[in-house]
C-alpha cells in the first residue's frame, strides 16, 4: 500500500506529460509550413516524446526503492517541509509541480482560443478542483503551491491564502512560481512567433496571389511545387493542377523544350539568370515573357529546385515594335513631319524636314514654323487654319513657306490635334511635302494649254476667258470694249521665200511690238498662224480705239532683220464693238473675222470696224444662201430658153438657156433677185452650173428626137469654169448625151472672168474645145479687152453687151463701140452676136453695121422648153421681120 500512493503520482505524472505535450507540440507544429518539415518536426517531436518520457521513467524506477527501503509510508515524510525527500524524489515533484503548471497553461490557452479570448468560468474553478483532486495524494504545501500557480497564471493569484511554513519554503514556492510565469512567458512568445509568421505567411501570400506576375516554384526534374494564380490562369487551370506536372504536360514540344533548355542554363550554373524575351506558344498564341530564374538550395548548399518570376510583356513588345515601326516611319518617311507642342512650338523634326526646308533640328527646335504664324515669325491673330484645327482636330491645305536660304516654295501640309485625357490639346502633329515641282509642272501645263509656244501670247482658251470676263466688266461699268482680229499680210510668201524659221522670227517681233504698244489691260492673243486677236478693254469712243489701231498697224510694219535679211509685213485688222454689237464673245470674234476680211479687200494694212447692220444683212445673205441650196436639193429651179435669130433669113438657129427659180411661196424668181447669192458660194455656184449643163443637154436631146434642131448655150460662172476638175466633168456631161452632137452646145463666158486668170482659162478653154463643144465671150466690151488676149483666147463668138446696144440708136459712143466690136470680130475671124435687140430698128442698126445674129425681148422674151415649138410657129409668121430680112438682102 506504501507503492501505491507513488505509482499513482507517477501515472499522473505521465499522463500530464503526455497531455501537455500533445498540446505544446501540435502548436509548434503549426509554425510549419512545408509538408516536408512537418513530417520531418512530428519524426522529431515523437523521438523526443519517447526520450523524455524514459528519463522520466528512470527517475521514477530509481525513486521506488529508495521510497520503499524502509517500508510503510515513510516516504511520505520526505515531501516538502519534511527534510527528509530524497533529492532525486525531491525534483520529480518539482517536476510534476511544472507539468502541472504547463498543463493548466497549455488548458487556458486552449480554452481562451476556444471562447475568443474572454474569460471562462472553468478557468477558474479547475485550479480549484486539481487542487481538491490533488489533496489526496500531496502534502498541503505542495497542493497549494500547484493551486497557487495555477491561479497565478491565470491572472488571479491569491496571495493571501498562501500557507508558508519557512523560509525555505517560501524560497521554493517563488522558485515554482517564477518558473511557471517564465514557462507561461515562452508559451506567450511562441505563440507571438508563430501568430507572426502566420501574418507574414499570409501577406507573403497575399503578395504572391495578388501579383499580375507569375510566380512558381520547381524541383530539379521540373514538376511544379508551386504556382500563384497569374501562373495558372496562362495555361488555364487552377494552381493544384499544377502541382507535379512538368512543362512538357503544360505547353507544346517546342515551347517545352525551350523552357526546359532555360531551366537546365540556370540549374547548372546554380545563378538567377534574367531572360528579356522568352517566347512560348500557348493556345496558338505567341506570348513573349521576361522571366528571372535563380536556384533554390537546401541546408547544404545543394541546388533542390528552382524559382522563377515572370510577367507577359507581349502587348509591350508590341507597343515597342509599333513605336519602332512608327520611328522608323519618322525618319525614313519622304514627306516632313514636325511635332509642334501646345504652344505651337516645334520639339521634333525628322530628316525630310531638314531636307526640305535646310534648318537643322537644332535650329528649329523651340521655333514656330514662320508659315504658320505669319512671315516676320511673330504672333499673328487666329487664323482659319487654327480655328478650323480647334473645332475639328484636323486641317489639311496648301500653304506657303520659306526655305532657310529664304526661296519660297508651296506645301501640301496636312495638321493634327493629339489630345490628352482631359481633351487639352496636348500636341500639334504636321506633316508636309513640297509641291513646288507640282506646281510648276502644273503651271507648265496651264501655260502650255492657254498660251501659244512660240510666241508667249494667251491663246484662244485664254483670250475666250478673258472675254467673257471683259464683257462681264463692261456691263457693270457701261464702258465698251473692243475685239480685234489681226492678219498679216503676205506672211505666207515670207514663209516660202525665207523659211518656216524667218517667219517663226518675225511672229515673235510682231508679238513683242505689240505688247509694247498696248496698255497693261489689253489681251495680246495668238490665234494661231499668222492670226492675232486684241482685246482691247475700256474703250470710251471709237476714236480711242482708232488711235490705238494706228500703233498696232505701225508696230506690226516695224522692219525686222533675220539672218541677214531684212523682214517686213502689214496686218489687216477686223474691228468689233461691244456693246454696240451686243453678242457673246464667241460671236464678237467671228464679227471681227468679218470685218478683216473687208479690211483686206479693202487694200490691206488697214483696219475695218464691223458693222451690225451690214451684219444683219449678211445673215439674211447667209439665209437665202441655205434656201437657195433647198431649192436645188428639192428641183426648184427651171430653165427658160431665149431664142437667137439670124437676121439674114430670120431663121431661128439656137437658143439661150436661162435659169429661173419657182418658189412655192413667191412664184417664179428672176435670175437677178437670186443670181448674186450663188455667186458668192462657189460650191452651191459650181453645183447649179452642172444641173444647168445636165438640163440643157437633155433639153437638146429631147428637142433632137421631136426633130427641131437648135444649138443651145448655157452660161458658165468663172468658179465653174476654173475648177481643176471641169473639163473632166464636162467630158462625163457630155458622155450620158451620146445623141447631142457636142458642136450644137456652147459656153458663154464672162469676159471678166477669163480676163482674171487668162493664162488658165486659155488653158481650159482649149482643153474643153477638143471635146468638141464651142466657147463664146459674154458682155464683150464691158471688161479690160486686150487684143492680145482676145487672139489667143480660143472663143468662137464675141457677144456685144445688151447696155450698148441698148442705147446705141440714142448714143453715138455706144454705135461706135458696137462697130467697133463687129468690125474687131471680124478681124479675128470670130462671130459676133449682140443681145438686147428690143426694136426692130435695133435690128436694122445691127444689120447695117454688119451683125447678122441677135437676140432680145423685141424677137422673144425667155420662155419654158414646151413653150417653144408654138412660138417658132408664130415666129414664122411675123411678116415685119421678114420683110426686115428681105430688106437685108
Amino acid at each position: 500500500m506504501a507503492r501505491m500512493p507513488f505509482i499513482r503520482l507517477v501515472t499522473l505524472t505521465y499522463c500530464l506529460l503526455a497531455l501537455g505535450w500533445i498540446f505544446l507540440s501540435d502548436q509548434l507544429l503549426a509554425l510549419f509550413v512545408d509538408k516536408e518539415a512537418i513530417v520531418r518536426a512530428s519524426s522529431w517531436k515523437g523521438a523526443l516524446f519517447v526520450l523524455v518520457t524514459a528519463t522520466l521513467l528512470y527517475f521514477a524506477l530509481r525513486a521506488v526503492p529508495a521510497a520503499t527501503a524502509g517500508g510503510g509510508t515513510a516516504w511520505l515524510d520526505n515531501l516538502p517541509g519534511s527534510g527528509r525527500l530524497a533529492a532525486q524524489q525531491r525534483w520529480f515533484v518539482y517536476l510534476f509541480a511544472v507539468l502541472i503548471t504547463l498543463l493548466v497553461a497549455a488548458v487556458r490557452q486552449h480554452f481562451a482560443e476556444a471562447f475568443g479570448g474572454r474569460p471562462v468560468l472553468i478557468l477558474y474553478i479547475l485550479p480549484i478542483a486539481l487542487s481538491a483532486l490533488l489533496g489526496g495524494l500531496l502534502p498541503g504545501l505542495l497542493a497549494t503551491l500547484v493551486a497557487t500557480a495555477s491561479i497565478v497564471l491565470l491572472a488571479m493569484p491569491p496571495l493571501h491564502s498562501l500557507r508558508v511554513a519557512s523560509q525555505a519554503e517560501l524560497f521554493q514556492l517563488y522558485f515554482f512560481l517564477v518558473t511557471g510565469a517564465a514557462l507561461s512567458l515562452i508559451i506567450e512568445l511562441l505563440k507571438r512567433a508563430r501568430e507572426g509568421l502566420d501574418f507574414h505567411r499570409r501577406l507573403l501570400d497575399a503578395i504572391v496571389t495578388g501579383t499580375p506576375d507569375a510566380i512558381f516554384v520547381k524541383d530539379r526534374e521540373g514538376r511544379y511545387l508551386l504556382a500563384n494564380r497569374a501562373a495558372a490562369e496562362f495555361v488555364g487551370q487552377p494552381p493544384q493542377a499544377l502541382l507535379g506536372k512538368t512543362d512538357a504536360q503544360l505547353f507544346d514540344a517546342a515551347t517545352a523544350a525551350q523552357v526546359e533548355r532555360n531551366d537546365r542554363a540556370v540549374l547548372d550554373s546554380r545563378q538567377v539568370k534574367s531572360f528579356d524575351e522568352h517566347t512560348v506558344t500557348h493556345q496558338g498564341r505567341q506570348v513573349v515573357f521576361f522571366a528571372s530564374k535563380g536556384p533554390l538550395l537546401d541546408e547544404s548548399g545543394a541546388v533542390t529546385g528552382l524559382f522563377g518570376i515572370a510577367r507577359d510583356i507581349t502587348e509591350r513588345k508590341r507597343t515597342e515594335l509599333a513605336q519602332q515601326e512608327a520611328a522608323a516611319v519618322f525618319e525614313a518617311s519622304y514627306e516632313a513631319i514636325m511635332v509642334l507642342d501646345a504652344a505651337r512650338r516645334i520639339v521634333r523634326v525628322n530628316p525630310a524636314f531638314v531636307r526640305i526646308t535646310g534648318y537643322a533640328p537644332s535650329e528649329a527646335l523651340g521655333q514656330r514654323p514662320q508659315w504658320l504664324d505669319g512671315e516676320d515669325g511673330t504672333d499673328a491673330p487666329a487664323t482659319d487654319l487654327w480655328r478650323t484645327l480647334r473645332e475639328h482636330g484636323v486641317w489639311s491645305g496648301e500653304v506657303w513657306g520659306r526655305r532657310k536660304n529664304g526661296e519660297r516654295y508651296a506645301q501640301l501640309l496636312s495638321l493634327s490635334t493629339v489630345r490628352d485625357a482631359a481633351g487639352q490639346a496636348q500636341h500639334y502633329v504636321g506633316i508636309f511635302s513640297d509641291i513646288s515641282p507640282l506646281k510648276n509642272h502644273q503651271a507648265e501645263l496651264d501655260r502650255a494649254a492657254h498660251y501659244d509656244p512660240l510666241t508667249g501670247a494667251p491663246n484662244r482658251r485664254l483670250l475666250a476667258d478673258r472675254l467673257e470676263q471683259a464683257i462681264a466688266r463692261c456691263a457693270r461699268s457701261e464702258h465698251s470694249l473692243a475685239v480685234c482680229l489681226l492678219d498679216l499680210d503676205g506672211f505666207r510668201q515670207i514663209n516660202e521665200r525665207h523659211g518656216h524659221a524667218a517667219g517663226d522670227a518675225l511672229l515673235k517681233a510682231v508679238a513683242e511690238n505689240l505688247r509694247q504698244v498696248l496698255r497693261s489691260d489689253d489681251t495680246l492673243a495668238r490665234l494661231g498662224g499668222d492670226e492675232f486677236a486684241l482685246l482691247l478693254a475700256d474703250i470710251e469712243s471709237p476714236e480711242d480705239c482708232a488711235a490705238i489701231l494706228d500703233r498696232v498697224l505701225a508696230a506690226v510694219g516695224t522692219p525686222l532683220r533675220s539672218a541677214g535679211t531684212l523682214l517686213q509685213t502689214s496686218a489687216s485688222i477686223g474691228v468689233s464693238l461691244y456693246p454696240d454689237d451686243n453678242v457673246d464673245g464667241e460671236t464678237l470674234l467671228r464679227h471681227a473675222d468679218q470685218a478683216m476680211l473687208r479690211a483686206k479687200e479693202a487694200g490691206r494694212n488697214g483696219y475695218h470696224l464691223f458693222d451690225p447692220d451690214n451684219d444683219r444683212k449678211a445673215q439674211g445673205h447667209r439665209r437665202t444662201l441655205e434656201r437657195l441650196r433647198q431649192a436645188l436639193e428639192q428641183g426648184e429651179f427651171v430653165l427658160h430658153y431665149q431664142p437667137k435669130v439670124d437676121l439674114a433669113d430670120s431663121r431661128v438657129f439656137g437658143v439661150e438657156a436661162l435659169i429661173r427659180w419657182q418658189d412655192p411661196q413667191r412664184g417664179l424668181v428672176a435670175p437677178g433677185e437670186f443670181l448674186p447669192y450663188i455667186e458668192s458660194d462657189p460650191a452651191l455656184e459650181r453645183a447649179l452650173g452642172e444641173w444647168v449643163l445636165e438640163q440643157a443637154l437633155t433639153q437638146l436631146e429631147r428637142w433632137q428626137d421631136d426633130g427641131l434642131t437648135l444649138e443651145m448655150s448655157v452660161n458658165l460662172s468663172a468658179h465653174q469654169l476654173m475648177h481643176a476638175d471641169f473639163t473632166a466633168r464636162l467630158d462625163a456631161l457630155l458622155a450620158r448625151h451620146p445623141q447631142v452632137p457636142r458642136a450644137r452646145l456652147e459656153l458663154e463666158i464672162l469676159e471678166t472672168a477669163a480676163i482674171a486668170d487668162m493664162a488658165q482659162a486659155i488653158a481650159v478653154v482649149r482643153q474643153c474645145t477638143l471635146l468638141g463643144v464651142r466657147f463664146a465671150l459674154d458682155d464683150f466690151g464691158t471688161g479690160y479687152s486686150s487684143l492680145t488676149y482676145l487672139r489667143k483666147l480660143p472663143v468662137d463668138t464675141l457677144k456685144i453687151d445688151q447696155s450698148f446696144v441698148r442705147d446705141m440708136l440714142v448714143d453715138a459712143d455706144d454705135r461706135t463701140i458696137v462697130d467697133g466690136v463687129i468690125r474687131l470680130a471680124a478681124a479675128f475671124n470670130r462671130q459676133v452676136i449682140a443681145e438686147g435687140v428690143e426694136t426692130l430698128e435695133h435690128a436694122f442698126a445691127l444689120h447695117s453695121l454688119g451683125c447678122r445674129l441677135v437676140q432680145g425681148y423685141g424677137i422673144a422674151r425667155p420662155m419654158p422648153a414646151e413653150q417653144l415649138p408654138a412660138w417658132l410657129q408664130h415666129w414664122q409668121r411675123q411678116s415685119a421681120w421678114r420683110a426686115l430680112a428681105g430688106q437685108a438682102c
